[in-house]
């Protein structure tokens, strides 16, 4: 309990800084992520060490090699990539068929799934920030279960293997995702009041002068934008610093629960 209460401080103090830069600039430092998958990893090889197996060692591998996939900047041929991630899945799969009667081992199965499941949204643009993909994979890698401390999350936590299908780490994505839509309500007014009312538009974005885009927190709605004149009004989505979201709900999820676990 208090590894898991020292894990989730040091979690929330690195998300506190990530939402101050990610406002500030809209870019996010990798050390954030560097102290959560580093303590992750620690927590790994503390768990390995109380029993060690060559399981528990294969997938605390396995955490390490995601760590430098998705932090190491350097440019790598393609094999290179893919090796690695070949490599990284079959550290968890080989425990997974061998010694799945260990919970360790059932519980870290969640760390491949996260990894797969956000580097498949990030490339199909449901999640755009590079930051925000590298944070929640971070925290599979760290909480591969809910964190359990003083009585705490409210919602009661169901079993295995619910909570590898909707992880700690999903559960932040969903629960973040929700609270960023309240981020919208107030562009919605001004556009009812400016009666820009086009629809899907007025529930996403608002309009803009295109010569302001550029130097703005924002997307255009149009990827042929550039072809527009700069005084005309186009539609743009603001850049919302999704860390502050995934930082409210990292908070919730942790002390009040999975909402969907009340359905």
């Amino acid at each position: 309990m208090y590894v898991t209460a020292s894990a989730f401080i040091i979690t929330f103090i690195v998300l506190i800084s990530a939402s101050i830069q990610d406002r500030r600039s809209r870019e996010v430092s990798d050390i954030h992520w560097k102290i959560i998958c580093a303590a992750g990893i620690a927590t790994l090889l503390f768990e390995t060490i109380s029993e060690p197996s060559a399981a528990r060692i294969m997938i605390c591998a396995g955490a390490a090699i995601i760590t430098v996939n998705i932090l190491h900047n350097a440019e790598r041929p393609p094999y290179v990539e893919i090796s690695l991630n070949v490599i990284a899945m079959m550290m968890f799969i080989i425990p997974a068929v061998t010694a799945y009667e260990d919970p360790f081992v059932t519980a870290s199965a969640v760390i491949p799934i996260s990894y797969l499941i956000f580097i498949v949204m990030f490339f199909t643009g449901t999640i755009k920030g590079g930051a925000d993909v590298k944070c929640l994979i971070s925290l599979a890698i760290l909480f591969p279960m809910y964190p359990l401390m003083f009585g705490y999350p409210l919602i009661g936590i169901p079993g295995f293997p619910v909570t590898v299908v909707m992880s700690f780490p999903l559960a932040v994505l969903l629960h973040a995702s929700l609270f960023s839509i309240f981020a919208m309500i107030p562009i919605i007014i001004r556009n009812l009041i400016r009666k820009d009312t086009r629809m899907p538009n007025m529930l996403f974005g608002y309009k803009m002068n295109r010569c302001d885009v550029k130097d703005s927190h924002v997307w255009p709605m149009k990827i042929a934008a550039e072809e527009y004149p700069d005084d005309e009004r186009i539609w743009v989505t603001p850049k919302i610093p999704f860390m502050i979201p995934i930082t409210a709900a990292f908070i919730f999820v942790a002390f009040a629960g999975n909402l969907i676990f009340l359905i």
